[in-house]
């Protein structure tokens, strides 16, 4: 007997869990690299997932077709190893697209033209591995075929262990290969895996399962009339349903989250745990796969209404800083999310499995049960995380969005039901879970979420989440948020504000261009209208609520800054405007971007600094902005060594010195910046007499503006930069925030006394000639005790 007779469902088993943990790393690493090539927005997102389960459910319609006419074992090999060659070499395929597409329509001004440009590129490069890995499950569930007792139960076991290895991919991408492997070095890792699955799959694969096949294909009746439009239709809602559901469920704990790429995966994770809980339990339980699957869908209904008070009721909305520090944080967030998705996705998980089941039992063979319906169910699955994204959520807001989800699942069950004959059961019981989701929504949405003391004077359900502007009723300070917690701005720092842009912009002779990166309420981009040598302003903006809301509520304070016209808002990824732009510019400012926000991370690396040095005119400055408050001091070692290897001189300003708020300038130049000390005065003092430039520190004198000065930072570590490949500063900053280790207090004033005040004070002179003087730099307070 050989080892495949001896042991068929164990070797399916071990090579269906490695195919799924492959899946998901490849998904993870190939949203990253698409990205870069695209930009790292929603759209963007949108196009990576609609092109990858596109392509899958083309693989499962193709392998339907073809598992009962060939070894099923030998077309799982082949599908492997077709999607590793290719994995191989996507790579070097978006490469090529980067150089060779054409730019005019891939970032044409109509998003329709952009977005269906941007889809046929990702679908094409994606194509013929996300077929092959589609593939996979029709010749598996047909592999598994020839025990007739118990081929649905063995089929729900492999799928739960394919869900369970694509838990294990999504953490070990997440916690371990973006970071110590590399982006692109993670997908030829799970190419390896590919390849290993497939070679041992053709090796072992044609030793006995023909006569299986011949079998079923002399044995196998047609499917009962109307069973096939039933279950097709039922794993398409479910299956909607159940994506759009993980869309609404990341957004929904965005609210309370850090949302790094950790508290991301940890939801994804949880959320695959649950699909392959469901899938053990149609493994386990002996029930009618019909009945089986309306229980589920009803019961999973009500648990997603439940869900949503019980989240309201849990965190209260509130930052959610359970722990001292990392280890303990995720440990709280895993175990929060658990607590909310687990039932619920676990209970929906059932349905899909059960419909293979179900199928079966009408007559379709097993390869060809699966392939049907799951590629129904994907293609579903694709429109809901697309529509909960652009059109549930914005156009009814999240809770509502919610409701709709869950109605989708109790209908499906009302379905079911009717069809079995259960009148009383879908008549009584789908009333009730509807009636139950419509209360439960209201949990939620009637909770306050206003600061103590302030009005929210408008909100926004965008694809990028909530953002909302909160007034201060004492101070009539107005404050962009984004998902509760984050500031993007607020006219109570509007000198600070000011100075993030008169900084650079004074450091130029003649800045005449000037580039923007990120927009916040506008007030930065704003100080450019002050100075009269400026021509053209461009500021690139991600989020097209914050641009409506700076608009809207920060008119007065922004000096009506995004309808001057010397002043052109763009509505996209700030690294991918500036990497496809033609103009050059005088001046490049970046934003304070949070550096542990999932992907924000590029915007701090080696590669962007590139483009921003070739972006520049000659005698250019880039100005990346930084807050030491949200980095360590590996971290913020990390993005200086990065700035640095890429400019010939990086020079560091304070922008603002607090033992709890203190950010810093990092200026690239590819000479000692040079200013005439007439020409500053000058500059200084027109300034100065502009009202709205009142209570800006850095313009008061010439010796204030020194202050800001502290000295040149030279590469103190070449081999741990942050690049494209080794994102490090996206995945160390939120573990140095949770492990409190950021640059504040203590922390900052022993960072200050080993190593910044003891920089160089070179970089920067007089044009004269003339030292600038070697006064102490700002520190306000930094050596008291």
């Amino acid at each position: 007997m050989t080892i495949v007779e001896a042991h068929p469902g164990r070797i399916a088993y071990l090579l269906f869990f490695l195919s799924g943990a492959a899946g998901l790393i490849y998904e993870v690493s190939w949203s990253r690299q698409i990205g870069l090539v695209f930009g790292q927005s929603g759209h963007t997102a949108a196009v990576v997932l609609g092109s990858y389960f596109a392509g899958m459910a083309i693989g499962y319609l193709a392998a339907a077709r073809w598992s009962a006419r060939v070894a099923p074992l030998r077309g799982y090999g082949a599908a492997e190893l077709l999607a590793a060659g290719w994995a191989a070499i996507l790579p070097t395929v978006l490469d090529a697209v980067e150089s060779h597409a054409p730019m005019g329509l891939v970032d044409h001004p109509s998003l329709v033209v952009r977005t269906a440009v941007r889809a046929a590129i990702g679908f094409l490069a994606l194509l013929p591995a996300a077929v092959a890995l589609g593939a996979t499950l029709p010749f598996i569930a047909q592999y598994l075929k020839p025990d007739q007792r118990s081929s649905g139960r063995r089929i729900a076991t492999a799928y739960a262990l394919n869900t369970l290895g694509a838990l294990v991919g999504v953490v070990a991408a997440t916690a371990v290969l973006l970071l110590f492997v590399g982006v692109r070095r993670s997908s030829y890792l799970a190419a390896g895996i590919s390849a290993v699955c497939g070679l041992v799959a053709i090796a072992l694969g044609g030793r006995g399962p023909r006569t299986a096949i011949a079998a079923e294909q002399a044995t196998a009746k047609p499917p009962a009339a109307g069973e096939s439009a039933l279950w097709v239709g039922i794993v398409a809602m479910t299956g909607f349903g159940t994506l759009a559901l993980e869309v609404l469920y990341m957004r929904m704990f965005a609210l309370v989250f850090h949302n790094s790429t950790y508290t991301f995966g940890i939801v994804v994770a949880l959320f695959l745990l649950g699909l392959a809980l469901g899938s053990v339990i149609v493994s386990r339980i002996r029930m009618d796969p019909h009945r089986l699957a309306a229980w589920a869908g009803l019961l999973g209904a009500a648990a997603v209404a439940g869900s949503l008070p019980l989240f309201a009721w849990a965190t209260g909305f509130g930052y959610f800083g359970v722990g001292n520090s990392f280890a303990m944080y995720v440990a709280g967030a895993a175990l929060l999310v658990s607590a909310i998705v687990l039932v619920p996705v676990t209970l929906l998980g059932v349905v899909l499995p059960a419909s293979w089941a179900a199928a079966e039992k009408s007559g379709f063979s097993s390869g060809r049960a699966v392939g049907r319906l799951t590629a129904a169910n994907t293609l579903a699955a694709t429109l809901g995380s697309l529509s909960a994204s652009f059109l549930l959520a914005p156009s009814l807001g999240l809770w509502t969005a919610f409701g709709v989800v869950a109605g989708l699942f109790d209908l499906a069950a009302v379905i079911l039901f009717l069809h079995r004959g259960a009148r009383l059961t879908a008549l009584v019981l789908g009333p009730l879970v509807a009636v139950a989701i419509a209360f439960a929504v209201q949990v939620p949405r009637e909770m306050d979420t206003t600061p103590p003391g302030s009005d929210v004077l408008r909100r926004w359900e965008g694809p990028y989440g909530l953002v909302d502007v909160v007034r201060n009723r004492s101070t009539g300070q107005s404050t962009i948020r984004q998902n509760l917690h984050y500031g993007l701005g607020s006219t109570f720092a509007a000198g600070r504000e000011l100075a993030q842009g008169h900084l650079p912009l004074l450091l130029h002779p003649d800045p005449k261009d000037v580039l923007f990166l990120g927009l916040g309420t506008g007030l930065t981009a704003a100080s450019a209208l002050s100075h009269p040598e400026v021509e053209q302003v461009v500021a690139a903006e991600l989020n097209p609520d914050v641009v409506e809301a700076s608009r809207l509520y920060f008119r007065d304070q922004n000096r009506g800054v995004l309808d001057d016209p010397k002043v052109e808002v763009r509505v996209d990824d700030a690294r991918h405007y500036l990497l496809r732009t033609d103009r050059k510019f005088d001046v490049i400012v970046s934003d304070l971007f949070v550096p542990w926000e999932s992907q924000t991370g590029y915007l701090y690396t080696v590669e962007h600094y590139r483009t921003a040095r070739r972006k520049l005119k000659p005698g250019g400055l880039f100005c990346q902005w930084l807050a030491l408050y949200q980095v360590g001091e590996r971290e913020f070692q990390t993005i200086a060594d990065s700035l640095a290897s890429v400019f010939p001189v990086t020079t560091l300003w304070w922008g603002q010195v607090d033992p709890n708020l203190s950010f810093v300038a990092l200026i690239g130049s590819e000479q000692e910046i040079e200013v005439d000390p007439d020409s500053l005065g000058r500059r200084l003092a027109s300034l100065r007499r502009n009202p709205e430039e009142a209570g800006v520190y850095l313009l008061e004198s010439q010796e204030s503006f020194l202050k800001h000065f502290n000295g040149r930072w030279s590469v103190r570590d070449a081999g741990r930069l942050n690049t494209d490949e080794h994102p490090r500063v996206e995945f160390l900053a939120p573990i140095s925030n949770r492990d409190n280790l950021i640059l504040v207090q203590s922390l900052l004033r022993s960072f200050d006394a080993r190593v910044l005040s003891r920089l160089p004070r070179t970089g920067f002179r007089w044009r004269t000639g003339e030292n600038p003087g070697r006064g102490e730099p700002k520190r306000l307070g930094f050596r008291k005790e």
